[in-house]
């Protein structure tokens, strides 16, 4: 065998090996070692107030954000679930939560959330349930949302919003709750 497919035959098998051997999470990581994953979190994080510091274990030099409170991640190691209801938070909600695209699960209900919904949210073309009630969200309700052709559970009850219900939601076919008063 030539040099040179030698090495490239090590090169094939070595690149195998290692992704048997890497965590899923690792299926997000740019070509430099960045998971864009963990920079959407991190922004997130940036943006809101975390006065009791249940975001504490959020890291942006962690490679996997599976073991973050307050994420849940599918099987195959994409975040699934921002889960963070009641936890007194305050600030505003990131764009960047539009690029966590395999999200199923948005829970922020019962804080103190302020500012508009960002439009990016229309991203999230898995996500089954969007609740961010009972925050002080204002502004009108993006029409983005009306890509969501997953969602089944919208609530964005008492909150400040002003507007029309877009009428992009009524093409939503498997939309069961929507509460937004």
């Amino acid at each position: 065998m030539e040099t040179w497919a030698r090495w490239r035959w090590w090169a094939v098998a070595a690149a195998g090996v290692l992704c048997a051997l890497l965590p899923p999470a690792a299926a997000t990581l740019s070509p430099t070692g960045i998971n864009y994953e963990v920079v959407a979190l991190m922004a997130i994080k940036t943006e809101l107030q975390d006065h009791y510091n249940v975001l504490d274990n959020w890291d942006i030099n962690s490679v996997d954000p599976c073991s973050w409170r307050m994420v849940t991640c599918s099987s195959d190691g994409y975040v699934s679930a921002l889960g963070l209801p009641s936890q007194r938070l305050s600030g505003k909600l990131s764009p960047g939560i539009g690029n966590l695209t395999r999200l199923q699960s948005v829970l922020l209900q019962n804080n103190a959330i302020s500012g508009t919904i960002p439009s990016t949210i229309g991203r999230l073309g898995m996500l089954q349930t969007l609740d961010m009630s009972d925050n002080h969200l204002t502004g009108s309700i993006p029409t983005s949302l009306g890509d969501l052709k997953n969602l089944n559970y919208l609530k964005l009850n008492n909150n400040s919003l002003s507007g029309v219900l877009p009428e992009s939601l009524a093409t939503i076919n498997g939309l069961a709750l929507v509460y937004v008063l």
